[in-house]
């Protein structure tokens, strides 16, 4: 650490000679990486970027901050996706793997959602008997009794509210499975040059089994030729 900061402030200190001597300025940036560096002028590769002119001192003269945030934007993004993509290579080590953690993110979705559907079934079949009672007492010109009439009102709000909750699991698990989709997508695409690295790396060694038993077959003709040479007189 020591010495990184030293090769810092040697470099600060060179370069302020040397801008000295020709009586230029000294500018200091973050690059695509994130890395800070110094120059006499922005590269190509780097310009529109936030920058500091400094003098000879090391001292900041003059901030250039530029209006077009796109770069910082696009630059936070990559980083955020370069995070992104370690923490998914170091998360699985195949595809499969993605498929479960997958299956056991939705178990609490799905048993929530099989609760929910019975609970709703069991509220249905009360209002359906509610329902009955309250047909009786209008066949006989009565009016409904008031328990009666607030457990149908009771019935009706507890199933919209079932209702919601089971669209917003569902909601929940349309996300789950896109967003491991998603990652098993991104997985594939990171590991495609590994996969395809490997059997260039195999290709000079062949290990089928016909190759095996071309082998075997070579090794007992000779042994054959070889005894027979051995034998003649």
């Amino acid at each position: 650490m020591h010495k990184i900061g030293f090769i810092i402030i040697f470099s600060l200190l060179a370069m302020s000679n040397m801008a000295a001597a020709e009586g230029k300025k000294i500018v200091k940036w973050v690059d695509s990486k994130g890395v800070t560096q110094y120059g006499d002028k922005l590269p190509a590769s780097d310009a529109g970027r936030n920058n500091s002119e400094m003098n000879t001192q090391g001292m900041v003269v003059k901030k250039n901050v530029t209006a077009n945030k796109s770069n910082d934007l696009q630059d936070q993004q990559k980083l955020a996706q370069e995070r992104k993509d370690k923490i998914l290579l170091a998360s699985y080590t195949k595809a499969e793997e993605i498929d479960l953690a997958k299956e056991r993110n939705l178990e609490l979705d799905k048993a929530a959602l099989q609760a929910l559907t019975q609970q709703k079934i069991n509220i249905t079949n009360r209002t359906a008997r509610n329902n009955k009672l309250a047909d009786g007492f209008k066949a006989r010109k009565k009016p409904l009794p008031a328990y009666l009439t607030d457990e149908l009102k009771l019935s009706k709000s507890e199933i919209a509210n079932i209702d919601k909750q089971m669209a917003q699991r569902k909601l929940s698990m349309a996300a789950t499975n896109t967003r491991y989709t998603e990652e098993k997508v991104r997985f594939i695409a990171l590991k495609q040059p590994t996969l395809q690295a490997a059997p260039q790396a195999n290709a000079g060694t062949d290990s089928s089994p016909a190759s095996k038993e071309t082998a075997g077959t070579n090794a007992i003709k000779a042994n054959s030729m070889a005894a027979t040479m051995t034998t003649q007189p």
